[in-house]
């Protein structure tokens, strides 16, 4: 068996430049973080994995960090990548993969806020010699410049309460014990559903009748098409608190191009 794989700190990946949403005013820095190439496996399958229990291929880390707002959330259906291709001219995105976590295009992504790490994937590998990559795409965003906190005592934990922070209302629609999505443990999940985009949450934060602030956690989110919804687990069960929500200002969607060349060290 036979594979290679590469990892190379930043330091070593020149001909980085940053990149500028010029449309919506949104600066950030767009930059290659990590490189990994993993040949075929010895006699296996095009599927088989090699080191690192990885696909063959060849994957590029791009970090993106906005230099004055911050990044809310990434719209990964709306992102894209126009080409990837080696200085010989080896198009990457050609060799076609149905295996999800090897797919030719954006990878996997993480949003951390003050910075959004996205992988640019291929099933094949550059051509001998090659030392050179080039990535054109772009990175759709959320984006928004300030938080403002909305504050509601004495919330009633229970289904139909409304809690209204601005511009966003939001509805309980369940409450209670039950068990964990990924185990049998007991927890208390309280979900609530709004007819706006929930992404606008930064954060929702709860306490007891004596101030005491609860542990909890948002533990799933999602939606579309007018109904959406965000769910939080909270260490202990309760019937009343106060919630504090904190809320995205002026929200906005941004189109972030990506264009990056990167050596390879091969």
């Amino acid at each position: 068996m036979k594979c290679t794989l590469l990892l190379l700190p930043i330091t070593l990946l020149a001909f980085n430049r940053p990149a500028f949403a010029a449309d919506t005013n949104f600066p950030c820095k767009v930059e290659v973080t990590g490189l990994r190439v993993v040949a075929p496996v010895e006699g296996g399958d095009k599927d088989a994995r090699g080191a690192f229990f990885q696909s063959a291929g060849v994957t590029v880390v791009v970090m993106v960090t906005p230099l004055k707002e911050q990044i809310v959330s990434v719209e990964q259906n709306e992102s894209k990548v126009d080409s990837f291709t080696d200085n010989k001219g080896t198009d990457l995105l050609a060799a076609k993969s149905e295996n999800p976590f090897n797919k030719p295009g954006l990878g996997m992504v993480d949003n951390k806020v003050t910075n959004a790490t996205f992988e640019v994937q291929a099933a094949m590998l550059p051509a001998k010699g090659s030392t050179i990559l080039t990535i054109y795409g772009s990175l759709s965003a959320k984006v928004a410049g300030s938080t403002k906190q909305f504050t509601v005592d004495n919330v009633a934990i229970q289904t139909n309460t409304i809690l209204t922070c601005g511009d966003l209302k939001l509805k309980i629609s369940t409450a209670g014990v039950g068990k964990s999505m990924w185990g049998d443990k007991d927890q208390f999940t309280v979900t609530f559903t709004s007819a706006t985009d929930v992404d606008s949450i930064s954060e929702m934060d709860f306490f007891d009748a004596q101030g005491n602030k609860i542990d909890a956690h948002k533990s799933s989110w999602g939606g579309g098409m007018g109904e959406y919804s965000v769910e939080y687990t909270l260490k202990k069960s309760i019937d009343h608190a106060k919630v504090i929500v904190t809320c995205w200002q002026d929200m906005k969607t941004v189109e972030i191009p990506v264009s990056l060349k990167t050596g390879l060290g091969l």
